[in-house]
């Protein structure tokens, strides 16, 4: 039995447009694993990880920031409580609540770091997702022999870094 030929170029256009591979099988009536295939000969599947893990670490991150910010909110509810409940004066208690009051000041600066390096995390993520999407693409313009040698060398950079993902 022959096998049929897949249209590489369509299978390209449909992971450019975001296409999983489940679902360019199907369009270009062809299996899941000749997709992969055909993506590796061209050297698309190289960044397809971290590209794909993009989404959910901006989303996690998402929502670490919108914790943070309702804590912020929670704290400053209760400084403004305290600010108008408590009446200034000399006694033991009122310092009691003006320690509080510098304990809250001391968390929210915490949490509002916190934030901060979130969205220095974001941005990161959003840069090194363009840039994968743009090697990944000019990677299928090169020589099946650059194809290799720069996939080699990410698979080495890769193992490097995350080594139980590669045992």
């Amino acid at each position: 039995m022959a096998k049929s030929q897949l249209d590489y170029e369509k299978i390209r256009q449909l992971r450019d447009q975001g296409w999983k591979l489940d679902q360019i099988a199907k369009e270009v009536g062809g299996t899941k694993g000749a997709v992969s295939k055909a993506l590796k000969k061209m050297g698309r599947a190289v960044a397809k990880a971290a590209v794909e893990a993009a989404p959910k670490y901006e989303n996690k991150c998402d929502q670490a920031t919108e914790h943070l910010l309702f804590l912020c909110n929670k704290a400053r509810t209760e400084l403004d409580w305290i600010e108008e409940s408590v009446v200034p004066s000399t006694t033991d208690e009122y310092r009691n609540w003006q320690d509080q009051k510098l304990k809250f000041a001391a968390e929210m600066r915490k949490l509002i770091s916190s934030i901060a390096d979130i969205g220095y995390k974001l941005f990161q993520a959003e840069e090194i997702r363009e840039i994968l999407q743009i090697i990944d693409k000019e990677i299928g313009n090169e020589s099946q022999e650059c194809q290799k040698r720069i996939r080699d060398r990410i698979y080495q950079r890769r193992a490097i870094r995350f080594p139980s993902q590669f045992n």
